[in-house]
């Protein structure tokens, strides 16, 4: 086949099938006279090509040259048994033991009538024996079946070939997930299968026409771009396709079905032709063709093996194309599933999934970098476990009745954080749908609402404060005109009334009162007042150790044990030293109060440290004193509020400490257990840049 190129496409000019192939005789005998008269017969009567030879080696190097191309294979030797240096049987010898020419039939010629030379011949790997002289019809009968046997052999050897071409394409395509490579690897196999000029696959596009996805040659792969397409039900291609059969053109010229124009690749001459529809589901879906069989006409087997191709790869092309459904699922879902990801890496809340053997399944980022993790390395573990080191679930946790009957479950959790105030969370569980009974999961979802909690109180006691301070300063400018009446009448009295008279003591009563009521209205008129504050960078330990010095004799006094544990290297803090000082001595004065009733082991305690975000300055004044009941503590921090004997305390000390704190930008917060003491917690914020030296 000659090869051209034109207009970008490989055309390829073909030349019609070989007609069949004539039977090659090899005849050898030393007897020039025998030879040439069997030659002459049996190329006379049966059409053969007949070669001869003049004794066993010149047969030798004859058959040689057939394995070499320079002379057409020999289907047949005629073999003289008797000749001298090399007889038949050493021929017949060397053939069989040819690793090329072992199969070649052989009938050996034999002048004895015995049967000694015959089993010999048998024996030695004879297909048959002749007797000399022999009668020509029955050498030419026993000639005709020999090559028949060696024909159907051969037809058997070619079928057996295709199966295992076939067998190995369709292992070949099944094996391929990718439709264009299913395509591209069963034309290429096309040729193994069948011997074919050309070969090519259509796929069917817009419902209506066929168009060459594949086209190769026995050079190679063809461009296709400029091969036009097909219309369903028009050709024979076109015709295969719409008929969902398989057919096979041995005359081209002389169907009516094909159409040069339409089946013909450019510049192909087509001389006989195979197709098969590809079906899916029983819906086709396009075309194998092959062109011009190279050895002969196409054939029924032809038809069969092409038929069966076109099945393995329909189904290849069904698989490749589910492969690509189910990646392309895969891929969404992966997006899906980043994306969900994602959103819930988003969420600051820690978040988790669970099993029902309290597996992690999933968890979010926020839940892992509590942890100083990453997910993955939580996935499978035992949650209970892995967060709070316990060897069976919690027992406040209700997850198991979200798993159990898929029902969401909600409920609060308190405890008490390394910074010793009271941490609140609110904990929800949610079933996750599964249409696998002996599969629940559940997600779990924390939200902190402790800095909620604190800012609700918070506001509700600056409510209450801005409120007092209102009313304290309307009342005591009331109360304050008459008192000052009341205090300069009393000392009028006193002066004029003798210490030894019977009213000098109740005049001396009514003076220290108005004295204890004038204080009363000073401190609500201080409660109520905006100060300006005086703000210095200082250190909070030197601060707190110098009013430690204040009170020195008073703890003693009260056999209270100060236990210091202040950090080093707290940075600097702008603040009003002066009103720190008296929220200083508030706190320990009131602990001092509050372990005063302790028979024994009386201890205040108080800490600095910088807090874990580094933007505040905690002080921490704890003592062991009798502690606070939660209705106490409600009111803690309102003014005229005290939990001390009457007479030792106005109740105006801790809400003052409140407002102070509030007003540099801090917060304070108590935690208290009856008979387990009290903890007062200060933060304060960091706003120096500098070190203290204390």
């Amino acid at each position: 086949m000659a090869v051209l190129e034109k207009s970008g496409v490989e055309t390829a000019v073909s030349t019609p099938y070989a007609p069949e192939k004539r039977s090659h005789i090899l005849i050898v005998d030393d007897e020039p006279e025998i030879a040439e008269s069997l030659a002459d017969f049996l190329v006379k009567k049966a059409n053969f090509l007949v070669s001869a030879a003049r004794d066993g080696q010149e047969a030798i190097d004859l058959l040689q040259s057939t394995v070499s191309g320079d002379m057409p294979e020999i289907d047949l030797v005629l073999l003289d048994m008797r000749m001298p240096n090399l007889s038949g049987l050493d021929v017949l010898n060397w053939i069989r033991e040819h690793a090329t020419l072992q199969y070649t039939r052989v009938v050996l010629l034999t002048a004895a009538a015995g049967s000694t030379e015959k089993v010999e011949a048998l024996t030695a790997g004879a297909d048959d024996y002749i007797t000399k002289p022999y009668r020509p019809q029955e050498l030419l009968a026993r000639v005709n079946t020999i090559l028949r046997t060696q024909q159907l052999e051969k037809q058997l050897q070619r079928q057996s070939q295709q199966l295992a071409a076939l067998n190995r394409i369709g292992q070949m395509v099944a094996a391929t997930l990718e439709s264009s490579e299913v395509l591209a690897t069963a034309v290429q196999g096309i040729d193994q299968l069948l011997g074919i000029q050309l070969a090519g696959a259509l796929m069917i596009e817009g419902g209506s026409q066929l168009r060459y996805h594949n086209l190769q040659s026995r050079s190679g792969p063809l461009p296709v771009t400029a091969v036009p397409a097909i219309p369903v039900g028009e050709g024979i291609l076109g015709t295969v396709f719409q008929d969902h059969k398989a057919v096979i053109l041995n005359d081209t010229a002389g169907d009516g079905r094909f159409r040069a124009e339409i089946d013909a690749p450019p510049n192909f001459q087509v001389n006989t032709l195979i197709a098969a529809p590809l079906v899916v589901r029983g819906r086709p879906v396009g075309v194998i063709n092959a062109f011009n069989k190279i050895d002969g006409p196409f054939t029924e087997v032809d038809l069969d093996l092409f038929a069966s191709l076109a099945s393995s790869i329909s189904e290849a092309v069904e698989n490749a194309w589910l492969f690509t459904r189910i990646r392309q699922r895969q891929q969404e879902m992966l997006e899906s599933r980043n994306t969900l990801q994602a959103l819930i890496d988003g969420i600051p809340h820690p978040i988790y999934t669970i099993n029902d053997d309290w597996q992690l399944v999933g968890i979010n980022k926020s839940k892992a970098d509590e942890l100083d993790t990453v997910p993955e390395h939580l996935v499978n573990k035992v949650c209970y476990q892995t967060f709070f080191n316990r060897s069976q679930p919690c027992p406040h946790c209700r997850a198991a009745q979200t798993l159990a009957h898929k029902q969401a479950q909600r409920w609060t959790i308190n405890w008490k954080g390394d910074d010793h105030l009271p941490r609140e969370w609110d904990v929800n569980a949610y079933p996750i749908p599964s249409k696998q009974a002996s599969s629940a999961r559940a997600v779990i979802l924390w939200q902190d609402r402790t800095d909620e909690r604190r800012l609700e109180s918070s506001l509700l006691q600056a409510g209450k404060l801005a409120a007092i301070g209102q009313l304290a300063a309307g009342v005591a400018h009331e109360i304050n005109n008459p008192l000052t009446a009341i205090n300069a009448n009393a000392e009028m009295l006193k002066m004029f009334i003798p210490p030894e008279d019977e009213n000098y003591e109740a005049v001396d009563l009514i003076a220290r009162a108005g004295d204890r009521a004038t204080k009363v209205v000073r401190g609500l008129l201080d409660f109520a007042r905006q100060e300006h504050y005086n703000l210095t960078a200082g250190d909070v330990n030197s601060s707190i150790r110098q009013t430690l010095d204040l009170v020195r004799y008073q703890l003693t006094s009260a056999d209270a044990e100060v236990i210091q544990n202040m950090a080093d290297d707290l940075p600097l803090v702008v603040a009003s030293w002066e009103h720190l000082k008296s929220v200083w001595l508030n706190l320990i004065i009131n602990a001092r109060d509050a372990v005063n009733e302790m028979p024994h082991k009386r201890q205040i305690s108080i800490a600095t440290r910088l807090a874990a975000e580094k933007d505040h300055v905690q002080i921490i004044v704890q003592d062991n004193g009798k502690g606070m009941s939660e209705a106490e503590l409600v009111h803690i921090f309102e003014p005229f509020y005290t939990t001390k004997d009457p007479g030792k305390g106005t109740g105006l000390g801790l809400a003052t400490t409140h407002r102070i704190i509030e007003q540099h930008g801090g917060d304070i917060n108590v935690v208290s257990t009856p008979g387990e003491g009290t903890t007062f917690i200060i933060r304060l914020p960091v706003n120096g840049n500098g070190k203290s030296n204390a």
